[in-house]
């Protein structure tokens, strides 16, 4: 049953594949993946897979914590190294490994933990959007674009300062400044895996740029398959079908002609609204490929997704990996006591400043 809640979204894409299935039509569905981004995800979780069993990261967490006193301060830091990881680790993988560590804090902290993992959810999504592997959305439009890594930033950047500025409003008044107990506990890092990491890290990201994503996959996961096969036990290979779902499911109903047409006439306003609304129903990496079939206005169709990543629950992908680890179901209810006002707050600025 777990299994089955922890997976639902697969579960969900699967059912809408078989309804839409027809055997006839199944090496024509191969083409409808986009194998640049699913190459992508796959070695940045092998990556990140790796990078989270040197137990470095651990200790980076720690320092940081021992540094802290308060809770704002500690939401602080924390929110600060989501925004950071989340711009070139996705936002779900950044969770991964950011989760455990809150969680872990259990061992370290007597306060209550769970507003900090919602804040985590709404800052990896803020921290995503800066960069093209920021999040699988970006990833995808990255790959359709004609731009360069840091052109696609650059154009990004008001929207993530914007949400940056809001998030640490939020913060502000959301934690107070109640004194944390720290507990010792000791963590033993593996540095030469460590820097392995790192430097295939900083190859992947070049390949990137150069739009060779699935040489940067062969030489990631020959190089783990080699020296460090167990990795690959780890690695969460539903997320992965889910995105192949999703790509399969939204072009064959994008083959729909009064859609196309309705959507291709849209303006970039227009373009950000539907990319926002139908991110609150059915999450912003299916509508990003559901509308970009349609539509080249790319960068609006960014803003859109991105800025919806906040919303709802189902909005982001990202928010129910933050909050399925945590036990209390009324988690999802105090989500939205915080999510919903960032969402409309930041969505009305940005109209604001951006379409009027």
């Amino acid at each position: 049953m777990k299994f089955l809640q922890k997976e639902f979204l697969f579960f969900i894409f699967l059912a809408l594949f078989l309804i839409l299935f027809k055997p006839s039509n199944i090496k024509e569905y191969l083409t409808y993946i986009d194998y640049p981004t699913i190459f992508t995800l796959f070695s940045l979780m092998i990556l990140t897979t790796a990078i989270k069993e040197t137990h470095y990261l651990e200790i980076i967490a720690k320092k940081i914590l021992l540094k802290t006193n308060t809770e704002r301060k500690l939401a602080l830091t924390f929110v600060f190294f989501a925004l950071f990881l989340s711009m070139f680790l996705t936002n779900d993988i950044a969770l991964f490994i950011l989760i455990p560590l809150i969680l872990a804090l259990k061992n370290f902290i007597k306060n209550d933990i769970s507003k900090l993992l919602i804040f985590e959810a709404i800052a990896v999504n803020s921290g995503s959007l800066l960069t093209p592997i920021g999040n699988p959305q970006n990833i995808y439009l990255f790959h359709l674009m004609n731009t360069s890594f840091l052109e696609f930033s650059y154009k990004m950047l008001p929207l993530f300062l914007e949400l940056t500025i809001i998030l640490l409003i939020f913060i502000y008044f959301s934690f107070p400044s109640k004194k944390i107990k720290i507990i010792e506990k000791e963590i033993t890092p593996s540095p030469k895996n460590f820097y392995l990491s790192i430097a295939l890290m900083i190859i992947f990201l070049v390949l990137f740029n150069l739009h060779k994503s699935f040489y940067a996959f062969i030489i990631i996961t020959t190089f783990y398959l080699v020296f460090n096969r167990k990795i690959f036990r780890q690695i969460d290979y539903f997320l992965i079908a889910t995105f192949i779902l999703m790509f399969i499911d939204f072009k064959i109903l994008g083959k729909s002609q009064p859609i196309s047409s309705l959507i291709s006439n849209l303006n970039s306003k227009e373009i950000f609204f539907l990319s926002t609304a139908l991110s609150q129903i059915i999450s912003n990496v299916p509508a990003t490929i559901f509308i970009a079939q349609f539509s080249h206005k790319y960068l609006d169709i960014a803003y859109g997704v991105n800025i919806a990543g906040n919303g709802t629950l189902i909005s982001s992908m990202a928010n129910l990996i933050a909050l399925r680890f945590y036990k209390d179901s009324k988690i999802y209810l105090q989500f939205h006591k915080y999510s919903i006002p960032f969402f409309i707050i930041s969505f009305v600025i940005f109209i604001l400043i951006k379409y009027t």
